[in-house]
């Protein structure tokens, strides 16, 4: 199974130059993309056919902030299921303890800082979505 059979990965950014970078470059290794500017398009998405099988979520977000996107998860069993990467620049401030901390604390998968470094997001992505792994195991940077 390849990263095209399984849902669409879910980019929640609102900053247009960094979401098309990112989608552009998931694309490439063979994953399905959808985008969302902001928390409540992202929310749609959930509640929309194909569900994404994982998230990329910034936090600072127009109309509604990354946390409160997780707030809405955390309050849905089911979207609860769906990892969370975290994408932000605001987490580069935060200590090793407290990203944990706060990851454990809302069910996140990881937290990446921006500017995330490609392989380390695809390296996530294989991580937490086995199955999908891209078929290039030495994708370019």
């Amino acid at each position: 199974m390849g990263p095209a059979d399984a849902g669409p990965l879910l980019i929640v950014e609102d900053d247009l130059d960094i979401r098309e970078a990112l989608q552009g470059y998931l694309e490439l290794q063979g994953y399905r993309v959808l985008v969302a500017d902001h928390g409540r398009e992202a929310l749609a998405h959930l509640a929309g056919t194909p569900r994404p099988s994982l998230i990329l979520l910034d936090m600072g977000l127009p109309v509604m902030d990354g946390h409160r996107v997780l707030t809405a998860r955390r309050s849905d069993a089911s979207l609860a299921k769906v990892p969370v990467v975290i994408l932000s620049a605001e987490t580069a401030e935060m200590s090793p303890r407290d990203r944990a901390v706060y990851a454990a604390s809302q069910g996140v998968s990881a937290i990446l800082s921006k500017p995330v470094d490609p392989r380390q997001l695809l390296e996530t992505l294989r991580r937490l979505l086995p199955g999908q792994a891209a078929a290039q195991a030495d994708a370019p940077a």
